[in-house]
């Protein structure tokens, strides 16, 4: 079929039953199914399934495929966003190390590539619901109190912006995590399910800017896919090697028949990307942006576009005289010598060392092994009463208090191995007074430390906390009196507040124990008998293997268990400034343990992986990691001299002394921007010099009028006229049918139609 026949098909409105030979219109008709599960599909129906089904299992509230990796959001280790970021000095084994910590993510997004290689950007068309749950609310409205923006040149703002979110952005210490459709909306689901954090995150400063974009570039743009266009670093990627795959001719890409193409619109009008661009009237796409939905496939009547492989031209490989001549038969006198058959080998016999070693190893089992004296727990015998139950008693304030004891509990305690008369030391007669149970954590204990060879002590511990900010703390005159006044009076913490005298082995490490020491009963238990031993010394064994007893999730909790408490913090005074004179904290100080929680650092542990920074790693890296000092000590490892250092430690930012990377030491890791404005505390009122508040200011009132004009008048149209008609974009419609659509603007009349 000609072109001149398309097109005159085209003015006489073909029905399918004109004389044009091979009209497409007839032949479309008699392929398209009318009946069955296939014509429930026709049009978008299939895509938006596809997308209902992936938030599904994406986002709150069953996140099938967060939960399965141990994830209940997609960031930290599933994020697919970050790891590509490059910071200067950066070398191969950094961008190992980022890799390292979203495997999962970096895994998923290279075969999101593979696919897109192959079949085009089918997981931006049809799985994401980053882009796809705006596009479905925005097919909801009416197109008039929209913004078009298909007709801005999206591939030079689009690459602009991802050069500046992969190098720039980095480098002056702005965070990837600040500016993401990947937290939003799965927050905004969650919130919309009454999840607290989903609420908490919308309220926040900065949660409040993504959801103003989300709104502006997904809800009210016209077919709802402004994010992908611009903002989108994955699309970015995508879209490159989607253009990379477009002319090889084993894959599948959406192509114009320009024969067949009547220049009617249509493609270009429904793009929900703006890819397509009539050029001579004739429909062009840009494989940079086309993301392989197929809404050109079906409202194209003309068969002139279409998502398949470009057609192949086979020519014979021989033609000898008009005549094809196919390859000859290859005949084989002698077959290879692989290819012989051959008897099977002959078995060949073990050798008599092998059956030394046999007879060997059933004499040494046949032997007995020597049976060792249980460990005794107790060589002062503080638990022939102490070990009674119901020696409870009211003390002078009235507070129950118990003083019975657990044996086999404090056998596998940390202080397990220690006789009690080594920490309550002027106990030494029995009765005993209560005042002289008294415990000083900075003792020396009997038990010998093995590597020194001399008696074990928590003193250069309390001398290094005694240099820290909590320097006032209370290390020693520990009694069971005046242990609530110590939990919820003294400030700064004490020993017994952070350090209590917990199992060797947690309650939730324990399956990981007996998975590790299954055997321990078998080996050990012949010559070390007894419960208390093989409880404390095999969690001794297995702390050796594991690492330090003290996960960066505990220190995290630990240290939350003040940092959480508001009201605590917020009757805290710091000597900050010249003078050091104390000061009340500032809403960073109150909200700091809130704010970390929304970092990628806290996000990370709370997922379980280890990727992330506790705040000992940050704060007290080196000694034993109680040497917390203030920002403004020359000696404080978060001191502006000492950041390099801090965040290079143990491989993680190695590149951190780069002296491009200033702006990145200063990245802010308690911004009060990511916590909700709490009255009396964090009033938004009183951070106007937050370029986050700012920001807000703006787009926040913007986001939610053209929000709510959209809502009405979409009621009103539908009300009045009961369907929804089509109208051209208040901002952006005009610019798009000149630029896009290469013809004359159609002017919008009052009752929402076109003239």
């Amino acid at each position: 079929m000609s072109r001149e026949d398309s097109r005159r098909c085209a003015e006489e409105s073909c029905k399918g039953d004109c004389d044009v030979p091979h009209c497409p219109r007839e032949e479309m008709a008699a392929a398209v199914p009318t009946r069955g599960i296939a014509h429930l599909f026709r049009g978008s129906r299939l895509r938006y399934a596809f997308i209902v089904v992936s938030s599904l299992m994406l986002l709150s509230p069953l996140l099938l495929v967060p939960r399965w990796f141990g994830n209940d959001d997609l960031c930290g280790g599933l994020c697919m966003r970050r790891f590509f970021l490059l910071f200067p000095g950066m070398e191969w084994q950094d961008i190992r190390h980022q890799i390292g910590i979203a495997a999962v993510g970096a895994g998923a997004l290279l075969t999101i590539l593979v696919v897109t290689f192959f079949f085009g950007r089918l997981w931006c068309s049809y799985l994401c619901p980053m882009g796809g749950l705006p596009e479905l609310f925005s097919r909801l409205l009416h197109d008039r109190w929209k913004i078009d923006y298909r007709a801005l040149p999206q591939v030079p703002i689009r690459y602009g912006y991802f050069l500046t979110y992969v190098i720039l952005l980095p480098a002056v210490g702005f965070s990837a995590c600040t500016l993401c459709n990947f937290i939003t909306i799965p927050r905004l689901i969650e919130a919309l399910g009454g999840g607290a954090r989903g609420i908490a995150w919308l309220v926040s400063t900065i949660g409040a800017v993504n959801l103003s974009l989300v709104i502006l570039l997904g809800f009210v743009a016209r077919l709802g896919r402004g994010y992908c266009q611009f903002l989108c670093p994955i699309g970015a990627i995508d879209g490159v090697v989607n253009r990379l795959g477009a002319r090889l001719p084993f894959v599948r890409r959406t192509m114009v028949e320009r024969s067949r193409c009547t220049g009617c619109r249509k493609c270009a009008e429904v793009c929900i990307v703006g890819a397509i661009r009539m050029e001579n009237r004739i429909a062009v796409v840009d494989q940079l942006s086309c993301m392989s939905c197929r809404e050109c496939v079906i409202a194209c009547e003309w068969g002139a576009i279409e998502w398949l492989h470009p057609p192949r031209h086979r020519h014979p490989v021989r033609i000898k005289k008009g005549i094809e001549i196919h390859p000859l038969p290859v005949w084989t006198a002698v077959a290879k010598r692989e290819e012989r058959t051959s008897p099977p080998p002959r078995p060949r016999r073990r050798p008599s060392v092998f059956r030394l070693l046999l007879l060997a190893g059933l004499l040494l089992a046949a032997v007995p092994p020597a049976a060792g004296a249980p460990r005794e727990t107790d060589p002062d015998g503080c638990l022939a009463c102490h070990a009674i139950e119901g020696l409870a008693w009211r003390d002078d304030q009235g507070v129950l208090r118990d003083a019975s004891i657990d044996a086999d509990y404090y056998a596998a305690s940390l202080h397990g191995n220690v006789p009690c008369s080594d920490c309550h030391r002027r106990i030494r007669h029995y009765p005993h007074e209560e005042e002289n149970g008294a415990v000083d954590c900075a003792a020396s204990c009997h038990l010998e430390e093995p590597s020194e060879g001399e008696a074990y002590t928590h003193r250069p511990v309390v001398r290094e906390m005694r240099e820290s900010i909590h320097a006032d703390g209370r290390t020693e005159g520990f009694t069971g009196g005046n242990r609530i006044d110590d939990d919820r009076n003294d400030r700064p913490p004490s020993c017994r507040r952070c350090h209590r005298n917990t199992p060797y082995i947690p309650e939730e490490r324990m399956p990981l124990f007996r998975e590790a020491f299954r055997h321990h009963d078998e080996a050990c238990g012949d010559c070390h008998q007894g419960d208390a031993w093989r409880s404390r010394m095999s969690g001794h064994i297995l702390r050796r293997l594991l690492g330090a007893r003290w996960t960066k999730q505990e220190e995290t909790a630990m240290c939350n268990g003040c940092h959480r408490d508001r009201e605590a913090m917020a009757a805290v005074e710091r000597g900050e400034g010249a003078d050091h004179r104390p000061r009340p904290v500032t809403a960073r100080f109150i909200l700091a343990g809130e704010s970390y929680d929304a970092t990628l650092h806290g996000r990370l542990l709370a997922s379980g992986r280890d990727g992330g920074a506790s705040c000992n790693d940050c704060h007290a890296p080196g000694g034993f990691r109680h040497a917390i000092r203030p920002a403004d000590d020359p000696d404080s490892a978060v001191h502006d001299e000492r950041l390099a250092t801090t965040c290079g430690a143990a491989g993680c930012h190695r590149y951190a002394d780069h002296p491009l990377n200033g702006g990145f030491l200063r990245t802010e890791m308690h911004d009060a921007d990511l916590v909700p404005p709490w009255p009396g505390i964090n009033p938004v009122t009183a951070r106007l010099d937050s370029n986050w508040v700012r920001a807000s200011l703006v787009l926040v009132p913007s986001a939610a009028g053209f929000l709510l004009i959209a809502l009405v008048w979409s009621l009103r149209v539908r009300l009045l006229s009961g369907r929804k008609r089509p109208d051209l974009p208040i901002l952006g419609g005009i610019r798009f049918e000149i630029r896009m659509l290469n013809r004359r603007p159609r002017r919008n009349n009052g009752n929402g139609r076109k003239r």
